[in-house]
């Protein structure tokens, strides 16, 4: 039986363009385009994994749909634009298992749901807590030290200049950052290192 999972997202085009990706690739997605529509979805069936956009357009955000009507036993991934760390650090209280960035591939989006099912079942089966996303991601001392700045918006002279260590030290350690996370833009790596506490 094909996994179900609920596509909770305003803007149809965006939310039907993902359902028929999904439906193609092994899954059935259902759509829900409102917060209120959403609660009802959730309340009257059991769904493998969530996707949610973190804004729907409403006085009820995806944060808050989530962090009140979903538990640990769904995985969520959250859509969002957002890039400040408050709006991460919010987020990061209903434990998502991940967040992708717009505009964003449908095959990255896949892999991801395809890692956030796989790693939630891990999760229950073996010992738990120690399934989070990121854990198999090491950086060192002088990366998380780069990385803190980078989601300060630094620039690589100005890393430099606080670390007392040269432009191009900072360039190799940056893409280096980049290839361990597999981040592909810095408001993708504000939300990795929200949710995997590095920040």
């Amino acid at each position: 039986m094909s996994k179900q999972i609920l596509i909770i997202e305003d803007e149809a085009i965006i939310a039907n363009s993902i359902k028929i990706h999904l439906d193609r690739n092994g899954y059935q997605g259902r759509v829900v385009t409102d917060p209120a529509e959403a609660r009802k979805a959730i309340e009257t069936k059991r769904y493998d994994a969530i996707i949610s956009d973190i804004n729907l357009n409403s006085e009820v955000s995806g944060l808050d749909l989530i962090e009140n009507n979903v538990g640990d036993e769904v995985p969520v991934i959250f859509l969002t634009a957002y890039s400040d760390v408050e709006t991460m650090k919010r987020a990061e209280r209903s434990v998502p298992y991940a967040y992708v960035t717009k505009p964003f591939s449908k095959d990255h989006l896949l892999v991801t749901l395809n890692l956030a099912i796989a790693n939630h079942k891990k999760k229950f089966i073996h010992s738990p807590g120690d399934a989070r996303p990121g854990n198999d991601i090491k950086l060192s001392r002088r990366e998380l030290e780069i990385l803190e700045l980078m989601t300060q918006s630094r620039t690589t002279e100005e890393i430099a200049d606080q670390l007392y260590i040269s432009p191009l030290t900072v360039a190799t350690h940056r893409k280096n950052i980049f290839r361990k996370t597999g981040a592909k833009s810095l408001i993708e790596l504000v939300s990795l290192s929200v949710a995997y506490g590095w920040i």
